[in-house]
């Protein structure tokens, strides 16, 4: 267990419950509610732009990867924000940056151009965010890896995965976490994870009953919409 006790608790895209995901909104209100960091993720526009956001296109106009990062944000009403403004609004606090790479989404690009652009960026980076950086996508954390060795990696593992073989998966990539989605998580598990000396960080439960359960098991982070429930689950004190 971490020096707080307990599980560390991020934000899913931000303090996310009632407001917009990944918007400035939701990164400032993570803090306030107790939490102690957030969950992120970043897309790289055609201008090479990482932009902060879920999803491959801006509904109603077009991908993220075929655009321009300022017909993008107007598009979107101005909500998208760049990864340097999350990283700024989130000053201090743990980061999960989470690298969207998948073959089958529309505008992906085989040279894993966003997991280039994001190393480039933390290798400039100053501030004083302790950040850490994630994915499904072996081939994309592979490649921020050799732009920027310095930073720990997370391997995500999908519904219904099988948590053991991804853990060998996440030791081959050097990996420090293991991040399987809390369905697929028991005692057992985490357990394995643990002696395989891996952090497991689990996404995203928002039930009270199942955040203890998972905490009673050893689960080292809970992704959660739900800062204040996952905090209450946990015992914390929230001033």
């Amino acid at each position: 267990m971490n020096q707080l006790n307990r599980p560390v608790v991020l934000g899913h895209r931000g303090a996310s419950y009632g407001r917009l995901d990944n918007s400035r909104a939701a990164f400032a209100a993570v803090r306030p509610a107790g939490g102690d960091g957030a969950e992120l993720d970043v897309r790289a526009t055609q201008d090479g732009i990482l932009a902060v956001v879920h999803d491959p296109i801006v509904k109603g106009y077009g991908a993220i990867a075929e655009n321009s990062y300022a017909e993008l944000s107007q598009a979107a009403g101005g909500e998208l924000i760049r990864i340097e403004e999350a990283l700024e609004i989130l000053d201090g606090q743990i980061v999960d940056i989470e690298i969207k790479s998948e073959p089958k989404e529309v505008g992906w690009v085989p040279s894993e151009l966003t997991s280039r652009l994001l190393g480039r960026f933390l290798q400039s980076y100053s501030g004083k965010c302790d950040i850490f950086v994630t994915s499904f996508s072996e081939a994309a954390l592979e490649a921020f890896h050799k732009v920027a060795s310095g930073y720990r990696l997370g391997l995500l593992t999908a519904i219904g995965e099988d948590v053991p073989e991804r853990c060998k998966a996440a030791k081959g990539l050097g990996a420090a976490y293991i991040l399987p989605h809390h369905s697929s998580l028991d005692r057992n598990a985490i357990e394995g994870a643990h002696d395989a000396d891996l952090q497991v960080y689990t996404w995203t439960v928002d039930v009270a009953s199942r955040i203890a359960e998972l905490a009673s098991f050893g689960v080292d982070g809970v992704i959660t919409n739900r800062i204040d429930l996952a905090l209450a689950a946990l015992g914390a004190n929230i001033d």
